[in-house]
């Protein structure tokens, strides 16, 4: 699974939190995004957790491939994801830079998405103006209290064709988060256990680590 993969999303995984009352099926979708993405910057430093669920074109969700992991989120400064044993990786994305190593590797990846447009991977911490020039985006129906923003790159990669965020208007959470790439193969984040606060230093790159650069 590419960084970018893996990234995208837990990535936006990592988004939690706000979007006030639900909003009509028939509203601008870049205006709740907007209004979604305003109430993330105000919700201040949080913890979670994550379940992600890769599942192969044609394949059962009960077949897929899973794994776990926690998240600290600070934005519109930093988001920043951990994968558990057996596979253990991070990912931190401050600004528009990535980091991404492996816990007791001596070397690692940095990479800046001004440069390097990563779709899904991008969502969060760039402009919904800059989102505009890479997105089409449109509101679906989902079950319950909740509501779909479906978000499809202007210019697919064959890593991301189609991101899925759905939030739960009830608590004002986001609870999927799910991205299909160019074969339709499809990674999902189901999020919960939400925290406030952020352990000292976790939105900082570990010492010690030397950054390889694209």
């Amino acid at each position: 699974m590419s960084s970018v993969r893996a990234a995208a999303l837990a990535t936006l995984v990592a988004s939690a939190f706000g979007l006030g009352a639900t909003t009509p099926a028939a509203a601008d979708p870049w205006q709740v995004l907007d209004e979604f993405r305003r109430a993330l910057e105000g919700s201040g430093p949080l913890s979670a957790g994550f379940v992600q669920t890769f599942v192969p074109f044609g394949f059962a969700p009960e077949d897929g491939e899973t794994e776990r992991g926690s998240l600290a989120i600070d934005l519109p400064g930093c988001l920043r994801w951990d994968y558990s044993p057996p596979f253990e990786k991070a990912f931190l994305l401050c600004g528009r830079t990535v980091h991404h190593w492996s816990p007791g590797e001596s070397v690692g990846q940095r990479y800046d998405l001004s440069e390097q447009p990563a779709p899904g991977l991008d969502f969060f911490l760039l402009t919904t103006g800059d989102l505009r020039d890479r997105y089409e985006a449109e509101l679906e129906a989902a079950e319950g209290n909740r509501q779909r923003l479906v978000l499809r790159p202007l210019e697919p990669s064959e890593d991301v064709v189609e991101v899925q965020v759905v939030i739960d208007a009830g608590d004002q959470q986001l609870r999927e988060l799910t991205y299909y790439d160019a074969q339709r193969n499809e990674n999902r984040f189901l999020l919960g256990d939400y925290r406030s606060g952020v352990p000292a230093g976790r939105l900082q790159p570990p010492e010690g680590v030397d950054w390889e650069e694209p």
